[in-house]
This record gives structure tokens, C-alpha cells and sequence, in this order.
């Protein structure tokens, strides 16, 4: 991995890392539905101004239909179905219980991507799903009965 893609990443730790907090706190009064849409307007919103000032209207207004189908696809089962059960597990639980949980979403990602994309499976990708899976039963609490 390019230290550039490292740093990118690093960077999505940080946002998803911290964003949990920050949902925990708004779900008090909140339902799971409201939030998300609340959330989307609040994306998009930063999101237009970014995409105007960098210049990005001319491809957005250029892109194909085959990519904006599965951007629509991407949509529908991350933002919109994804962090739906997201926040309302959130509502029901500890965020560092729920939040070790949702971030195994790399197993899912790893997998399709064999089975679709035709991406190799590697020692490494099958010890690192090891460890994301056991990372999780220490974290969330699998197997203890809730109070």
C-alpha cells in the first residue's frame, strides 16, 4: 500500500473511529430513521460545497449510467440500510460493544470481493479475518447475557 492510501486510511480510522461517540450521543432522542436522514442531508450538504469547490460538477454531471447503478446499489445497502441498523443497534447497546461488531464489515468486503472480483485469497487475508473475528467476541461481549 502507497504511504498516500495509508494516510487516507488512517485518516477513515479517525472519522470512523470517532463518529460512534457522536452517534451514541445523538440517538438519546432520536430514532434510527431520523437520524439517518438527518445525517444524509447533513453529508450531502457538505458534500455539494466540497464537490463545487473542487470542481468535481463537471464529472458528476458527465458520469455514465453503469456507475451511478452502482453507486445507487452502494447507497442503498451502506448509508441508507447500513447505518439504519447501525443506529438503532446503537440505540440498544454500549457503542463499544456495537461498534466492534459493525467494523467487521472487512470480512464481508474480503469475501464478496473473492467471489465477484475475482481478488485472491491469501494466508494473510484468512489470518487477519482470524483475528478481526476473535477481536470481536473480546470486545463486544458474544456469548455474555445482556443485564
Amino acid at each position: 500500500m502507497s504511504r498516500t492510501a495509508l494516510l487516507y486510511a488512517f485518516i477513515a480510522l479517525l472519522g470512523w473511529g470517532t463518529a460512534p461517540v457522536f452517534d451514541k450521543l445523538a440517538m438519546g432522542s432520536l430514532s434510527a430513521g431520523a437520524a439517518v436522514v438527518l445525517r444524509s442531508a447533513f453529508a450531502a450538504t457538505v458534500l455539494a460545497g466540497y464537490g463545487a469547490a473542487a470542481g468535481w460538477l463537471p464529472e458528476i454531471t458527465a458520469a455514465r449510467s453503469v456507475p451511478m447503478l452502482f453507486l445507487l446499489a452502494s447507497t442503498l445497502v451502506s448509508p441508507v440500510i447500513g447505518n439504519f441498523a447501525y443506529l438503532r443497534a446503537l440505540k440498544e447497546a454500549e457503542a463499544s460493544q456495537v461498534t466492534p461488531v459493525t467494523a467487521t464489515y472487512p470480512l464481508v468486503a474480503v469475501t464478496l470481493a473473492i467471489l465477484f472480483l475475482g481478488e485472491r485469497l491469501t494466508l494473510l487475508k484468512v489470518l487477519g479475518a482470524a483475528f478481526i473475528v476473535v477481536g470481536i467476541v473480546l470486545v463486544s461481549g458474544v456469548g455474555r447475557v445482556a443485564k
